[in-house]
């Protein structure tokens, strides 16, 4: 059974359309298997449908009551779904049937976007005083505590606190960030997650056509709702391109380019747009910009975009013939789909940024900019673009629902946006990445490794230091304003290559 559990994982990240019915059917055949019930959960968890998800893992709990790792599965569920309550008593009660630090972590952090501040000092408060140094959980304990300590007029105990995390990242920067990003992206404002999806994005994005900032991005329809629609608005754009996309895929998978709106609309659950035709191509090659944008503040709104990225490209030339269209390593740039291909070359060298499958986006303008195209202007229509997705974010309610909670019980949000650059320089937004993967090649984990280390040092800065005389502490320290203004010097002070937008 271990085998085959390794095998449905590997499957489930590689292919949910696959993975999805195998698990269904086994699930059926193993009605009592604990780890049968947990793989489909999974399955539902990772294309980010957090309600199925957390019923088949409380299937899997009844099976099995002393697992706590499925526990916290459910916990993880629940708080992204935004029901705090219900995943503060999962969480207290994985911690009463067996103490553990995650638990108690979470608790805190579950308190303070409850607003129950007192409570969550207290949770933190007792889980670091018994934590090692070494454990996991000590940078989010120390994090959470500084953070709650700031919403609760306590200040100069925040700066204490959150002076013992710059020691520890000080030791270890990469692994700090890193540590502190991927819980982040996992407790984000459950709103970000409608982008991640193909559907909600089109959706959320055709609610931005009349408005003047709205991102360039192909028209896009559902189906099979918008099967009409698309009927007719091939009918009025003969001979286009459309690619079909399942409303929940990940990876480049199960994707089809057709002239044939109506053929693909005819095809269940997907999400077909009109296909940019003309890329840029480099060495006659489809790539594709992965941005990474983060959003420090609500109250003033505060958002920045790394001037730094990163550039994937197909391993074959772009061909849109008739036999060209069905091949996949042409037109999807996604690299971990092309990983067995024999002309798929990815460099082991972080400095190399310019060789194969993956670029920097730096070493993609200049290759621009020496051909011709002014890159000062698709810098800007880029950050134009960004802030276009942001404004689009607020539309949706998603900030004013965050706000509605205490300021620091949100981390800083990195997100992601995949974008197309056509031949005439301009940018399109093709998706978004809610929790965008920060881990990848040597190329990659430099770009995002820098990224992680600015988010990081943007978002730890200490209020007061040892210089301010003592008047000042005590005056800034009754003054929630004049520390907000604080706050934002010191992002600028170290946000590195993030522009703001």
């Amino acid at each position: 059974m271990a085998t085959l559990i390794d095998d449905l994982r590997q499957v489930i990240e590689r292919d949910q359309w696959v993975a999805r019915p195998l698990l269904h059917d086994l699930v059926e055949r193993l009605p009592n298997s604990v780890e049968a019930r947990a793989l489909l959960a999974q399955s539902y968890l990772r294309s980010l449908e957090a309600g199925p998800a957390l019923e088949h893992y409380r299937i899997a709990q009844a099976l099995d009551p002393k697992n706590i790792a499925i526990r916290h599965q459910m916990g993880l569920c629940a708080t992204a779904m935004g029901d705090y309550e219900a995943a503060l008593t999962i969480f207290r009660d994985a911690n009463a049937q067996q103490a553990n630090e995650h638990s108690q972590a979470m608790m805190g952090l579950l308190l303070h976007r409850l607003g129950r501040l007192g409570e969550a000092i207290k949770v933190y408060s007792d889980l670091f005083a018994k934590l090692k140094r070494d454990n996991l959980e000590v940078p989010h304990a120390l994090r959470g505590l500084a953070m709650v300590l700031r919403d609760a007029g306590r200040p100069l105990a925040a700066d204490r606190i959150l002076s013992e995390l710059i020691n520890l990242y000080r030791l270890d920067p990469l692994r700090i960030a890193g540590l502190i990003a991927e819980r982040d992206n996992s407790i984000d404002h459950p709103g970000w997650t409608q982008f991640a999806s193909k559907a909600e994005l089109g959706l959320a994005l055709r609610r931005t056509l009349d408005k003047p900032w709205s991102p360039r991005h192909p028209a896009t329809f559902l189906m099979p709702e918008d099967r009409e629609a698309l009927a007719a608005y091939a009918d009025k754009t003969p001979g286009v391109l459309y690619i079909a996309k399942p409303r929940r895929g990940t990876g480049g998978q199960n994707m089809t380019i057709s002239r044939d709106a109506r053929a693909l609309g005819e095809k269940p659950d997907v999400v077909v747009q009109r296909y940019v035709e003309n890329p840029y191509l480099v060495d006659g090659r489809k790539g594709h910009v992965r941005l990474h944008g983060v959003v420090t503040s609500l109250d003033p709104f505060r958002a920045y975009l790394n001037a730094e990225g990163i550039v994937r490209f197909a391993p074959e030339p772009y061909d849109i013939s008739e036999a060209g269209l069905a091949d996949v390593h042409a037109h999807i740039t996604n690299t971990a789909l092309h990983k067995d291909h024999p002309k798929l070359v990815v460099s082991q060298k972080a400095e190399e940024e310019n060789v194969g499958a993956v670029w920097s986006l730096s070493a993609f303008l200049d290759r621009l900019k020496a051909e011709g195209v002014d890159v000062g202007v698709l810098r800007e229509d880029l950050k134009a673009l960004a802030r276009g997705f942001l404004r689009m974010v607020h539309a949706e309610g998603v900030f004013s629902a965050q706000a509605r909670h205490p300021r620091h019980a949100f981390p800083a949000k990195l997100f992601g946006l995949d974008v197309l650059i056509d031949a005439d320089g301009k940018p399109w937004l093709i998706e978004a990445q809610r929790k965008p993967a920060m881990a990848g090649t040597p190329l990659v984990q430099k770009i995002a490794g820098k990224a992680l280390t600015h988010i990081f040092e943007m978002s730890s800065g200490l209020l007061f230091d040892d210089a301010m005389p003592a008047e000042r502490i005590a005056s800034l320290a009754k003054d929630r304003a004049a520390m907000a203004v604080r706050e934002a010097e010191h992002e600028t002070t170290f946000r590195g290559q993030f522009e703001p937008l």
